[in-house]
């Protein structure tokens, strides 16, 4: 038996294989090279489609929502126009929103690691001091007692 695998976040391959394919160094065969080669070309169509898909911009989206909509018929109305625009302000209020949640996740990372990095200097400050009785000045200045 062989598994093979392809993380969605990197290129790289992962294989498994069984006892009884190692015990018989099938693993070194012109048919597992194949099989690998072959899992290896899906493998790069997934992530090259997958970023393709990531990668669209607001615009592309606006574009292709206003050419399916629009099939050059006379009958497009004021109703149809207006249901475009409304579309097209829906994509780009999702785009913000999705936006302010990844600032909003940024925000609270930099937060955390501020008060982190806040803590620590407060715990070097005190073995600082316990050890060596030198006191930290806010200008960076030390001082003993």
């Amino acid at each position: 038996m062989v598994l093979l695998a392809a993380p969605s976040h990197s290129m790289k391959l992962h294989a498994m294989t069984s006892r009884s394919v190692r015990r018989d160094q099938l693993i070194r065969s012109p048919a597992m090279a194949q099989m690998r080669t072959a899992f290896k070309g899906i493998a790069s169509r997934r992530h090259a489609t997958r970023s393709r898909t990531v990668t669209a911009s607001i615009l592309d989206r606006l574009r292709s929502s206003a050419s399916a909509s629009g099939d050059g018929s006379d009958t497009s109305t004021s109703e149809a126009r207006e249901g475009d625009l409304k579309r097209a302000l829906e994509t780009a209020l999702g785009s913000l929103e999705a936006l302010r949640l990844i600032y909003g996740h940024r925000v609270t990372r930099w937060e955390e690691e501020m008060a982190r990095i806040s803590d620590e200097r407060e715990r070097v400050e005190l073995l600082l001091r316990q050890t060596l009785g030198v006191s930290l000045q806010p200008n960076g200045a030390h001082v003993g007692f």
